[in-house]
């Protein structure tokens, strides 16, 4: 039942797209933006909003190929995310959007560092860590790299076209998806726990 006073999506999105909610989910919320954009009794605020969150909500999707872009190495080079992944064949990829100097950020690494069974797998070639940074601040990119590990990938989207939410919707930074050997969105924006949980099996 929706909260009285509250519009028809109103608690559905704080559940199921908010990033804070434990009770997130993307593809159950699609459905009522679509219902939103048909209903009848829709507002033209809630059909605006539907309008503008619905092809976002639909980027990446889990099963579907994760959207290409390109990047720029620490070194310069241009390479795309495909490049990367075909020039490792990782059996899975974990695609980590970051900035530096963020506390959740430095988190994560520290998590992904620390768990003994994820460097096992990068060792061997079976997990990759793709680091990007989606902001426009090189420097202070390149500065912050020693504290990412080096076995990990890092580029930068010197395109800046990460945050025009056109490819990914990278609501919030930190940001964690997780790939199969395919390119296929395993996660979607998940949580770090669901990451090692999946990232742990073989």
């Amino acid at each position: 039942a929706t909260t009285q006073g509250a519009r028809p999506h109103e608690q559905e999105a704080k559940y199921l797209i908010d990033p804070n909610s434990p009770f997130r989910n993307e593809e159950l919320y699609i459905p009522v933006v679509r219902h939103l954009l048909s209903a009848p009794y829709s507002t033209e605020s809630q059909r605006t909003y539907a309008e503008y969150i619905l092809p976002r909500l639909l980027l990446n999707r889990p099963g579907e190929r994760a959207a290409d872009f390109g990047l720029i190495t620490p070194k310069g080079r241009r390479s795309s995310l495909y490049e990367v992944l075909e020039a490792r064949h990782p059996q899975q990829t974990i695609l980590f959007f970051s900035n530096p100097g963020c506390p959740n950020c430095k988190e994560i690494t520290e998590s992904l560092e620390a768990q003994a069974e994820v460097q096992t797998r990068i060792a061997a070639g079976e997990l990759l860590v793709v680091n990007i940074y989606p902001d426009e601040d090189v420097e202070a990119w390149l500065d912050y790299l020693p504290n990412y590990p080096d076995s990990w990938v890092c580029g930068q989207d010197a395109d800046q076209l990460l945050n025009s939410n056109t490819v990914y919707w990278l609501r919030a930074i930190p940001s964690l998806y997780l790939l199969d050997a395919e390119g296929r969105v395993v996660l979607k924006d998940a949580t770090l726990e669901d990451i090692l949980k999946y990232s742990v099996q073989r």
